[in-house]
């Protein structure tokens, strides 16, 4: 009967059946955070690259390299030909900044007073931009102080950006 019984035992016994396997998706809730602040990075990431690969290559940065070469190699024996590249700048960047009909043909007080106008910051340029004017004129070897002319050009670098 030990035979017996133990036969009926066994026979109701089952199998051991495998844990079904756990699947990836759908992702817990931890997950999703985590790649939506990748995302958020990597985005983020490439607009300042993209911002920066369009500053590289715009106006704005040629024209800062150009006032920092101007204002680097100031001295007193080349201040007037500094102003006279220093006056062509300010009608470049206003000619890149506004229309040609408003401002190209604007001369002496006419563009000094423009510029006080359109600048977007209080800046004298009235009295402080009057070498602006007479500079592309001057003899080379006319003596001109070179702090008004530093200070032009740092008034010209806060119109650009």
């Amino acid at each position: 009967m030990n035979d017996l019984s133990l036969n009926d035992l066994l026979s109701k016994l089952h199998d051991i059946q495998g844990i079904d396997a756990v699947s990836r998706w759908p992702l817990p809730l931890g997950w999703w955070i985590v790649i939506a602040i990748a995302f958020l990075m990597f985005s983020m990431c490439v607009w300042v690259l993209v911002r920066w690969i369009i500053f590289r290559f715009s106006w704005k940065n040629d024209t800062l390299k150009k006032l920092k070469v101007l204002e680097k190699h100031l001295s007193d024996a080349n201040a007037v030909e500094t102003a006279a590249s220093l006056s062509e700048y300010m009608r470049r960047i206003a000619l890149k900044r506004y229309s040609r009909k408003e401002c190209a043909g604007l001369m002496d007080k006419d563009w000094l007073q423009w510029l006080s106008k359109n600048y977007p910051k209080k800046f004298d340029w009235e009295t402080k931009g009057v070498v602006l004017t007479q500079a592309p004129y001057a003899p080379l070897n006319h003596g001109m102080p070179k702090e008004p002319i530093i200070e032009l050009i740092h008034a010209a670098r806060e119109w650009v950006r």
